[in-house]
């Protein structure tokens, strides 16, 4: 089975626009992307978000920062009621603490689930939001159905807004999980043994068809650019063949993007009914 982002994400997206018309009323949903870099990359991640923002009714903003104004344009943004998501675009400002940076957004609007409030909310099972990433994958997994109790789960990457997450993620559905990394030992054993993996490593068509056990499934979040054209970490042509695993691009990274906007949509929910 080949696990398709795409459906997935036209149905979050049909769900988001029923509830955007449902508030209509109250008002529309807003989206402010704090900017110190403005490189190839940057932009045309920015102009993906805006793009989004366009198809779904969200109000998106651009303010460029530079220096020590990254922390009051913060404070302006958590005061404004008009505000309902705010992104902090990689990387700060030379200089600043990013740990710092995140640490004054208001949990609320914290769109992406990476301020340390909703980290560490997500380990008492209450954030207001999760890393999108993250999410995405259990989204992808409940929309196929695959079930997760009891299963053995092998997560290869241990980053704040994928592995770790995740791994709090699926305990919460009652998973078995092994998070992995650059210093694991016996890398392809922990894989080997697991009933899911998911790749998490930055590292192109690193897991050919020889890793994974036979009914194994395998969800493929790795984004790799190889002689202009978008790569996973899992080889698909050999994996596919033999194992149910998802498409890249065209798999979580798609699902990843409707949840952003999902996230803000509910953030401005919670504003216009508290």
């Amino acid at each position: 089975m080949i696990l398709d982002g795409i459906e997935i994400a036209k149905k979050i997206g049909d769900l988001i626009e029923k509830k955007v018309a449902d508030l209509k009323n109250f008002g529309v949903p807003s989206l402010t992307c704090v900017v110190s870099s403005d490189d190839k990359s940057t932009r045309v991640y920015l102009n993906s978000i805006k793009k989004n923002c366009d198809k779904f009714g969200i109000n998106y903003a651009e303010i460029s920062v530079n220096g020590e104004n990254i922390f009051s344009e913060i404070e302006r943004l958590n005061a404004d009621r008009s505000v309902h998501g705010i992104m902090i675009m990689h990387p700060v400002p030379k200089g600043i603490d990013e740990f710092k940076v995140l640490s004054m957004i208001h949990p609320e609007k914290d769109v992406e689930g990476r301020t340390p409030e909703n980290l560490g909310m997500l380990l008492m099972g209450k954030p207001y939001f999760t890393p999108c990433t993250a999410q995405a994958v259990i989204e992808m997994l409940k929309y196929y159905e695959i079930p997760l109790f009891g299963k053995e789960v092998t997560i290869v990457g241990r980053s704040t807004t994928v592995g770790k997450p995740l791994s709090l993620l699926l305990l919460n559905e009652d998973a078995t999980v092994t998070v992995c990394h650059s210093k694991t030992r016996d890398l392809i054993d922990k894989v080997k043994h697991a009933d899911l993996t998911i790749a998490a490593v930055g590292k192109p068509k690193m897991f050919d068809a020889s890793w994974f056990k036979d009914d194994a499934i395998v969800i493929d979040v790795g984004i790799n650019v190889v002689d202009g054209k978008i790569v996973g970490d899992v080889d698909f042509d050999s994996v596919s063949k033999k194992l149910s695993v998802s498409k890249v691009p065209g798999g979580v990274g798609n699902v990843t993007s409707v949840i952003l906007m999902r996230n803000v949509v509910n953030a401005a929910e919670m504003v216009w009914k508290r």
